[in-house]
């Protein structure tokens, strides 16, 4: 909004905060407070008392006398307390402390030296206008002796002129002013003797006048016919007792008597001195000096409990303070601003569902008629909305509550019909009187594809929340949730609770349909590898089904193939049989590629794919191969994985396809196709994986598993013994008793050595060759390798053994005996004594060994433990100083005060998550996929619109400037080329030097010369003298520039290139690619990622010599196909 010139208007400053006076506080108040009784004896509010009608109403029939409102509409006023006696500023005890120990008491001036007070000023004054240099300047200035005496002489309000010029405000101003007046405190404040009048310091402490408190109004809260004080109140009520009492005890001492004005006039004067003494009674002390200063104690320990209620460490009912409603997590700003309880949520345990889609959330149906969504009436959705009007709000899909267009409600009746008819009648008549609105808003129950946002809760990174759609679950009592989407919440099944969140707004479901769906968070914006996958069972299905051997008939094809696409409309594709006689048999592999086929978009090109799977080559060897020439031992096995128009040929599928891998099978779905393609893929792959399990092969584990053949376990623990046991102990028990630890260090490594080194070879013999079942047969073994659970040691400890337990890295510690365990002799050198368990789950292992066992796996719950609030407290500071954080429109990274903290995000500019695939490594997989990037990315369109020249032609003169250069930044000028050209013929000529001159006549000349050369002749050495053209990134805007990236990605591009350019022309036509990049015209700018992946796509379609010509030269340089 652009303001006229006759508009009036202000601009903010500054801003500074301050505790307000005693005058302050009077002209704030409305209401002095005397009276410490809340009620009157009828129930009424007590005038002056602390819910004083003049400080806001106390309930819904009381009107503010101050403001005549009423409990809705009167924000609330302040009232002050007239303290009888001065007390301290709790907050400023530290700071007082400060100021009376560098106070003198006698002449009552500060101890420090003048000039340190003008310097801490002036430096003060210089940090307001963000002079920071200059604070420092001051600093040396000072430390001369003869303006140390100027300053001493000036009065301390002087200012330092010559210094206060306006500078820029910059960061950390606060920082470095509360740093000043600390090192002030901690360095001038501690003189033990007056400069000014040679007294020394006494203790002695002056009271700091604190004559009136600020009251705010806090309203009743009532439960039924209860009503409760707030917490607050009854502090400051705490208060004005003490103030009564002192107020008496004054009084008493000065002679007079003290009435009460609501002390009634009939009273003889016998009560009244019966009343002045009743309350003595409750005071401790003595005397009354005594009893008053301890009431006066009391007080200020009062008003302590106002502001802080942890500075009584005595009070056993404490009500939280002024700082407790603040601070921590339960505070004001935490809980009530940063973070509040809401509407339209519901929060309940998860349990699994794999039969529902990996953007599903199943919705129990006691969710389903509580959750409700404001929908317009319209034309087009009125027989729906009448239709749940009339369920009403107890049958689903129904409506709680319709309203009109003056914003009046109606609450829809469970038991009323022809209201709920009489309502949905009307839903398309306007209704009479001013409108609010145009149309009417029915609250209708959510329904299946309705967006809402799952939360799991600590929510350490974005995929924590995601939005998923809505599917309805009638009969179910929980949330339901897909094993894909468990990696992103870290959510397993023991009892985890899940809030999920309504979005009540049209901008609000698109942004989460859009951004926030867990089809678009496939990768982490950490480091953009894959975060949702299938797990455990799904990973030994899909393994067990594409393994060599798995067939299936016509039926059982169909069948899972069903089962996998039950959610697809029209029609399915299907493949022909692998085997044709004696039957007709379709493979595992053909299973998924009908599913893989069936998923992608319908006009998009299938994919072409060449991985590996996480079970390694040796896995699959189970004798020794014979010597064939040409054979490749990867390529011959089921670790390597490729698929060819979208056709699972070789390879079997484990983990590293379908789990939360990168560069997988859906990872490049992902990249090539998109999210929804993506999650669709891991939705089938885990209703066919499952339907696989459930009617044709189970999985389990037996005692098969796990067994070793005869002989394997032979292998003994031959440790060296050049000496006796006597000798041995003796030595153990020195190291061990001696104060230096170095040599008992030294001991315990030798002993873990020889211990590691004999688990290994036993290991070595038994895994996997010594086992009774071989791979892909032993089911343990598939379920290790094929990354379902479980890990290679898992499976050595449960058939091989335990090997030597360590303690932080170590062996177990002897006790103060030498004893390892009670059990063994002192410094008993055997290896099962230090904690070598040579026992194995299979056979079972001793109580001592089970004891060390017992002895690591407590360590391991206490690291868990301990690295859990370490970590969390961590990453919230963290985050706390990066929320503020945000790339603006010309890319830059700024602060939330519009400090730049980078130019270009990552110094390139590039998103982590679309950068995955611009890597040497997977460059082939984007030329093998060239056709279905080009149709799925609109790579014509795009290039149609961008200028791919500015960029060339940029990165073409960089290179011919290093090719001419044998030094990349030499040192070296246009002048100094042509003297070392000419300097040698002028000194050759032996010319005489004029009268006066110093410089050798050789040089004069050559001076001469070069100031006599024309713009033609300078220009020649000039050029040669050039500098290294500036990075591309520096002057060419990445999102308005086709083809401006970073050197250090230009560099891998061509390196690739230039490695495969001898290799065979490839079949996809350049020549259109040619010339649409000729065609360059920039429309609008475009996403940078985008630039770059495209610009990878582009170039490798092109197999051809590599020409000299930057980014994109070689485009418009190529001839041949």
């Amino acid at each position: 909004m652009l303001f006229g010139k006759e508009v009036p208007w202000r601009r903010l400053e500054g801003m500074s905060f301050s505790m307000y006076s005693a005058e302050e506080l009077r002209k704030l108040s409305v209401k002095t407070i005397t009276n410490s009784r809340f009620l009157d004896a009828v129930g009424n509010v007590a005038p002056s008392g602390l819910y004083d009608l003049a400080l806001g109403p106390a309930d819904n029939k009381e009107v503010c006398s101050t403001c005549c409102q009423n409990f809705n509409t009167c924000p609330g006023h302040l009232g002050h307390v007239e303290l009888p006696l001065p007390v301290y500023n709790p907050l400023f005890f530290d700071k007082l402390y400060l100021l009376i120990r560098g106070s003198c008491l006698a002449c009552h001036t500060l101890t420090c030296p003048r000039a340190a007070i003008h310097l801490l000023l002036n430096q003060l004054k210089l940090v307001d206008h963000g002079a920071m240099q200059e604070v420092y300047q001051l600093e040396q200035l000072l430390s001369q002796s003869f303006f140390s005496t100027i300053l001493a002489c000036c009065p301390v309000g002087g200012t330092l002129t010559w210094f206060c010029v306006c500078f820029c405000q910059i960061k950390h101003l606060v920082e470095k002013k509360c740093s000043l007046i600390n090192s002030f405190w901690s360095v001038q404040m501690k003189t033990r003797k007056c400069p000014h009048c040679s007294a020394l310091m006494l203790a002695e402490v002056v009271t700091m006048s604190c004559d009136s408190h600020l009251v705010r109004y806090r309203p009743i809260n009532r439960l039924g016919d209860q009503m409760f004080t707030n917490g607050q109140t009854v502090n400051m009520q705490a208060v004005m007792k003490d103030c009564s009492v002192i107020r008496k005890l004054l009084a008493l001492i000065a002679g007079e008597k003290y009435t009460e004005e609501a002390e009634p006039v009939n009273v003889n004067e016998s009560s009244r001195k019966q009343t002045d003494q009743t309350f003595l009674s409750g005071v401790p002390g003595q005397t009354l000096t005594d009893k008053l200063y301890n009431m006066w104690i009391r007080l200020q320990s009062h008003v302590n409990i106002v502001f802080d209620s942890d500075m009584d460490k005595l009070m056993t009912e404490k009500y939280p303070g002024i700082r407790q409603i603040l601070e921590k997590k339960d505070g004001l700003f935490r809980k009530h601003m940063m973070g509040k309880r809401v509407d339209y949520a519901a929060r309940s345990v998860i349990c699994p569902d794999m039969y529902i889609g990996t953007n599903e959330i199943g919705i129990p149906m006691v969710f389903a008629t509580k959750l409700t969504y404001p929908q317009p009436v319209t034309p087009w959705n009125v027989k729906e909305l009448r239709q749940a009007v009339i369920n009403g709000p107890n049958v689903h899909p129904g409506a709680s509550m319709v309203i009109n267009e003056d914003g009046r409600r109606t609450i829809l009746s469970a038991g009323n019909l022809a209201q709920r008819e009489a309502v949905a009648k009307e839903l398309l008549t306007p209704s009479p009187g001013p409108h609010k609105m145009p149309m009417k808003i029915v609250n209708r129950h959510i329904k299946n594809g309705d967006v809402l946002l799952l939360n799991r809760q600590p929510t350490l990174h974005r995929p924590s929340i995601q939005a998923h759609c809505a599917r309805i679950l009638p009969g179910e009592k929980v949330l339901r949730l897909h094993y894909a989407n468990c990696k992103a919440y870290n959510a397993d099944f023991d009892g985890d609770e899940m809030n999920a969140h309504f979005p009540q707004s049209e901008l609000g479901r698109a942004e989460a349909y859009m951004l926030v769906s867990t089809d678009q968070q496939y990768l982490v914006p950490k480091d953009g590898k894959p975060l949702a996958g299938l797990i455990q069972d799904h990973m030994v299905s899909g393994t067990r089904m594409t393994i060599r051997g798995c067939f299936f008939t016509r039926d059982q094809y169909t069948e899972l193939v069903y089962r996998g696409l039950t959610d697809r409309p029209g029609r399915v594709k299907l493949l022909p049989p692998a085997i044709l006689k004696p039957q007709r048999l379709w493979t595992g592999k053909q299973v998924v590629s009908t599913l893989l086929l069936n998923v992608i978009p319908e006009k998009a090109v299938p994919l072409n794919l060449v991985g590996k799977s996480k079970i390694p080559s040796k896995a699959w060897i189970q004798l020794p191969p014979r010597s064939a020439p040409g054979y490749k031992p990867d390529s011959m096995c089921d670790s390597q994985v490729v698929i060819r128009q979208g056709e699972l040929l070789v390879g079997v599928l484990d983990k590293a396809h379908y789990g939360s891998s990168a560069y997988g099978l859906v990872h490049c779905c992902y990249e090539l196709y998109g999210g929804e393609t993506s999650g669709k893929l891991l939705s089938c792959l885990a209703r066919l994986f499952t339907a696989y399990l459930q009617l044709y092969r189970g999985f389990t584990l037996g005692v098969e598993d796990i067994l070793v053949k005869p002989g394997a376990l032979q292998a003994a623990f031959n440790l060296p013994s050049n000496v006796d046991q006597a000798e041995a102990q003796s030595r153990w028990q020195d190291a061990h008793l001696n104060p230096d630890q170095k040599d008992f260090s030294m001991a315990d490594h030798k002993f873990k050595e020889v211990a590691n080194q004999v688990n290994n070879d036993i290991n070595k013999v038994c895994m996997p060759i010594g086992l009774h079942t071989s791979f892909p047969d032993n089911n343990l073994q598939l379920m290790v390798q094929s990354g379902a659970k479980g890990s290679t040691v898992n499976t050595m400890q449960i058939s091989c053994l335990l090997g030597q337990i360590e303690l932080e890295g170590r062996r177990p510690p002897p006790m103060p005996s030498g004893k390892f365990l009670p059990c063994f002799q002192p410094y008993d050198p055997s290896p099962g004594a230090g904690g070598f368990v040579s026992g194995r789950f299979l056979t079972g292992i001793k109580p001592q060994e089970f004891f060390f066992h017992c002895m690591a796996g407590r360590e391991g719950l206490v690291d868990t433990a301990v690295k859990t609030s370490r970590s969390g407290y961590l990453q919230r500071c963290v985050i706390k100083h990066l929320e503020g954080l945000v790339v603006q429109y010309d890319l830059t990274v700024r602060d939330s005060d519009g400090s730049v903290v980078q130019f270009l995000y990552g110094e390139d500019g590039l998103d982590i998550p679309k950068t995955q695939f611009l890597q040497p490594r997977q460059f082939p997989f984007i030329e093998d996929n060239y056709e279905v990037i080009k149709r799925s990315q609109g790579l014509d369109e795009i290039l149609a619109r961008l200028d791919p020249q500015t960029a060339s032609n940029h990165f073409a003169a960089i290179q011919r400037w290093k090719t001419k250069r044998d030094v990349a930044c030499p040192r070296r000028g246009a002048f100094l080329l042509f003297s070392q050209k000419k300097l040698a013929k002028l000194k050759q000529l032996e010319l005489e030097a004029p009268p006066g001159a110093t410089r050798d006549p050789a040089v004069l000349q050559l001076v001469q010369q070069w100031l006599d050369l024309d713009e033609a002749g300078r220009s020649k050495y000039c050029r040669k003298s050039s500098r290294c053209p500036e990075p591309s990134l520096g002057l060419l805007r990445p999102d308005v520039c086709f083809g401006s990236v970073s050197e250090n990605f230009h560099s891998i591009t061509e390196k690739y290139l230039q490695s495969r350019g001898s290799e065979s022309e490839d079949s996809v036509d350049t020549h259109s690619l040619k010339l649409i990049i000729i065609q360059s015209s920039i429309i609008k700018p475009l996403n940078i990622h985008k630039y770059k992946k495209q610009y990878i796509f582009a170039v490798l379609q092109k197999k051809t010599h590599i020409v000299q010509g930057g980014f994109f030269g070689f485009f418009l340089k190529c001839t041949n196909r």
